[in-house]
Formats: structure tokens, C-alpha cells, sequence
């Protein structure tokens, strides 16, 4: 058996999931994390090098921002650091440099970008990027595909990551109790539900339910059964675990808008695939020799143990087969590093769709809607495509709704409201132009619930959203009023 065709595939494809995870962020650096964002990183780091010793700050919280600081330019030069990185890892020069680099870029914004950067996803391309610096053999420039077969600890974790990522999503939405799941009708609220749809989403919705509960079933069966074929050496069960998992990552890249989680999973499938799959022109007709030199292959080894000894825990708390009422030493001087971390998508599936409507008026009497430019507003725009690209504020209004739902706001949205009514141009930055800042001006959030439009619906109305207006949840004055 030989995965070196598919190895050498994961490590271009991770690099592009890297390409986008650093230039979907580039630009909205100044409204997130800036001196003028909504959650500045300097103040992070303030507040850690008043509570830390000098010496170990990086070490506390490792961040590139700690040498160059924490201005948008700044922030915008590591990014672009991470952006070249990311294309000469694509290309193949500097290996594993340019694996490392990337990695610690990301880790860099990981650890400073707060509630923006807490996504699944963001972990899992550090956890990935740390296992793809020992991959390949160092070398200065490009070898050609499947040159190098991968250490097999290295190529074992990453195995072990693919099915702990699948099997942990298809476990805790039966350990959640969510009756959605039990009942096998999830994916008929899914599509709606989801935090920013995409336009074939509103035409998956309108299948018959028994289409939507058959792929719930389906769901179960990739992510819970399809995970204890990577333990089969035979070829064929790992390529039927592995195109299963493409079919279900193509399902949810054609009906939502995940970032880059989709083509990293992706990458991740592709090492389950032997060569004698692939195309002759990818696969090479001998099986490589393990690559030299041999100390690196022991270090490549070690990192792979390193990464394996923190992810069983995790995996067993996950099924509830170990209690972590602590984390050991060991764990927590790791932790800041992101080698590991829990994963299971939609473990309870919402079943409403709120939705925050902020306004502005000058005078308190005439609202005008401030827009976003990516989660569902206007009941006659599309649903838009952005993906790989993430629109991370308009992520976290998706959780900000669940939330004012539940009578709380995030600690975030605070600092966000009182940016717009400053009229900090590096928020509204992150909006679309219209209405545009009116300084010093009166703010209103409405909570709606947003529903998909019927066939019949659209054809009349030409919209793709039915909104019920909600209640009034806060009314803000303009600053220069309030005591």
C-alpha cells in the first residue's frame, strides 16, 4: 500500500485552506481585532503582561504580535507573512519552513483574535498545520507528487484526526439528547437554520421531508460507521471511507458557507486514498523509500506521539468515557499551542432562525436598518456564496441572536454598539456602505425570525426570506445624552 500521492495532495490543498484563512482575515483585521476594532488585541495583551512574567509572555500566549505589536499594520504584516508562507508551502520551497511559518502566523492570530477567531475550524487547521511540518523531507525546492512516503506516525495521526473529527460529530448529536436527531429530522431545519446559507440551501429546504430525514440517516451513517473503516488495511475500506466523507463535505461546501473547513476535511480524506487510485500521472509506480534524514524522522515521530497523547483524552472525554474535572499540568502548558481540541459540529440543531435587526435613527422616530453584507437580511437578497472566505462578524450575529434569545448578549456586542455609535470607520468597515456612520446617533435592536419563503412564496414576492418582525430588545440614546 502506498499514500504518498494522497499526502502530497493534503499538503497543497492545507496550504490553500491556509491562503484563505489568511486573506479572508487580512481585511477585516481593523474591525475585529485592531486599535479601533471591536475587541483590540493590544488590550489582550495588555492585560496578559500585567498578570505574566515579562520572560514568558510568549510562552503564556504565543503570538508574533508580542515582537511587532498589535496595529492594524502590524496585525496586516503577519498576515501577509502567512499568505507568502502559505504559497511557497503550496509550491513546495522551503519545506518545512514554510509549513512552520504558516502555522505559527495562524496560531498567532488564534491566541489574540478572541471571540472571532473561536471557530472549529481555526483549531483544526492548527492542529493540522503542526502534523504537516514533519510531513515531508526538508528540502529548498518542489519534489514532484508522492515522492516522499510520510513518516507513519505522522501519517497514522493525521488518520486518527480524520476519524476523531467524524466520529466526535456524529457522537454528540446522539449524546446531546437533541430530539431533532433522535427523530431523524434535523436536516429539515438545517438548511434553514444554518448560519449563513447559501442559495442552493433555500432549494435543498424545499425537498420532501423523507429526502431530508433519509440524509440525516445517511449523516449518522458517514460520520459513525465510516470512521472504523481507517482501521481496515484493506484499500478499497479506506477509499469507502474516504468517499463518503468527500460526499458528505461536498454536500454541506454546496448548501452553506463553512470557510475553509470543507477543503481542509477535504485534504484530510485524501491521504486515505492508495496511490493505485489516483491518476497515473499523480502516482508514482514504486512505492518511495522512507525519507532521510533520519533525525528528522524522529522528530517528526516525537511531534506525531506529542499530538496523539493529547487528542486520546479529549477523544475519550467526548464519548464520556473519562471525567476531566481537571486539566493535568501537562495538558495546560500545551494548551496555548492548539496541538489538539475537541470537535462536533451541530450537536443540537436549532429549529428557529432569529435574527438581530439593528437600527439608527437621528432622531429617535425614523429608524433606518444598518445592513450586513453576508447573514440573511433583506428578504429579496439571494443567499449569498462566500465560502472559503468567512465574514466573521456576520458569523458571530448568527450566535448573537441564539443568544438574545436567550435573554444575554455576547460580551463582544457591547463594544460593537458603541463603535457604530462612534462611527468608527474600521467597523463599519465590516458592514456594506448604506446607510454609512451617523455619529452620535440613536440605536435600536430588534430581534425577527427569519424563515425560508415557499415555492409559491417566491414566485409571488420574488423574496427568499418570510420575516415576522420580534420585539424591541434595546433602545440606546446617542452618548452625549446618557448620564
Amino acid at each position: 500500500m502506498n499514500f504518498s500521492t494522497g499526502f502530497w495532495l493534503f499538503a497543497r490543498l492545507t496550504s490553500i485552506a491556509y491562503f484563505f484563512a489568511f486573506l479572508s482575515l487580512y481585511f477585516q483585521i481593523p474591525g475585529l481585532i485592531g486599535p479601533d476594532g471591536i475587541l483590540p488585541a493590544q488590550n489582550l495583551l495588555h492585560r496578559v503582561s500585567e498578570i505574566v512574567d515579562p520572560q514568558s509572555t510568549f510562552f503564556t500566549l504565543p503570538s508574533l504580535s508580542w515582537f511587532v505589536g498589535a496595529s492594524d499594520t502590524s496585525l496586516r504584516l503577519i498576515a501577509i507573512l502567512g499568505l507568502l508562507s502559505s504559497i511557497a508551502l503550496n509550491l513546495g520551497f522551503l519545506r518545512p519552513f514554510s509549513a512552520a511559518l504558516s502555522w505559527l502566523c495562524w496560531l498567532s492570530f488564534v491566541n489574540i483574535g478572541q471571540d472571532f477567531l473561536s471557530f472549529q475550524w481555526d483549531t483544526l487547521l492548527l492542529e493540522t498545520g503542526f502534523l504537516l511540518i514533519f510531513l515531508e523531507k526538508p528540502g529548498l525546492f518542489p519534489r514532484p507528487a508522492g515522492s516522499d512516503a510520510p513518516p507513519r506516525l505522522i501519517q497514522w495521526a493525521l488518520w486518527f484526526l480524520l476519524a476523531r473529527l467524524m466520529f466526535s460529530s456524529g457522537i454528540v448529536k446522539i449524546l446531546s439528547g437533541d430530539p431533532t436527531w433522535a427523530d431523524l429530522s434535523a436536516m429539515t431545519y438545517h438548511f434553514e437554520t444554518q448560519p449563513i446559507p447559501n442559495p442552493l440551501a433555500w432549494f435543498i429546504h424545499q425537498l420532501p421531508h423523507p429526502l431530508l430525514k433519509l440524509s440525516t440517516i445517511l449523516t449518522f451513517m458517514i460520520e459513525l460507521l465510516l470512521p472504523i473503516a481507517i482501521l481496515f488495511p484493506q484499500p478499497k475500506a479506506r477509499l469507502t471511507a474516504s468517499l463518503g466523507f468527500l460526499a458528505l463535505m461536498g454536500l454541506i461546501a454546496f448548501t452553506g458557507n463553512y470557510a475553509y473547513f470543507n477543503l481542509l476535511t477535504i485534504a484530510l480524506c485524501l491521504t486515505l486514498i492508495d496511490n493505485r487510485y489516483y491518476p497515473s500521472f499523480l502516482s508514482r509506480k514504486t512505492i518511495p523509500l522512507p525519507w532521510i534524514p533520519v533525525p528528522w524522522r524522529h522528530l517528526a515521530s516525537t511531534a506525531a506521539l506529542l499530538q496523539l497523547s493529547l487528542a486520546i483524552p479529549v477523544l475519550l472525554s467526548t464519548l464520556g468515557l473519562s471525567t476531566r474535572s481537571s486539566v493535568t499540568p501537562w495538558e495546560n502548558s500545551l494548551a496555548p499551542w492548539h496541538l489538539t481540541s475537541g470537535y462536533g459540529l451541530f450537536a443540537v440543531m436549532t429549529t428557529r432562525r432569529p435574527e438581530i435587526t439593528l437600527e439608527q435613527s437621528r432622531d429617535g422616530q425614523t429608524w433606518e436598518t444598518i445592513q450586513f453584507s453576508y447573514k440573511a437580511g433583506p428578504p429579496d437578497r439571494i443567499p449569498p456564496q462566500i465560502a472559503p472566505f468567512q465574514p466573521r462578524l456576520d458569523w458571530q450575529m448568527w450566535f448573537a441572536a441564539l443568544s438574545a434569545e436567550r435573554g444575554q448578549l455576547p460580551g463582544w456586542f457591547s463594544p460593537f454598539l458603541k463603535q457604530l455609535q462612534q462611527g468608527s470607520p474600521a467597523v463599519w468597515s465590516l458592514l456594506p456602505p448604506p446607510p454609512g456612520p451617523q455619529p452620535n446617533s440613536h440605536l435600536r435592536l430588534r430581534l425577527d425570525q427569519y424563515h425560508f419563503t415557499t415555492p409559491a412564496e417566491r414566485s409571488t414576492t420574488g423574496h427568499w426570506w418570510k420575516i415576522t418582525p420580534g420585539p424591541v430588545l434595546l433602545v440606546l440614546p446617542p452618548e452625549s445624552s446618557t448620564p
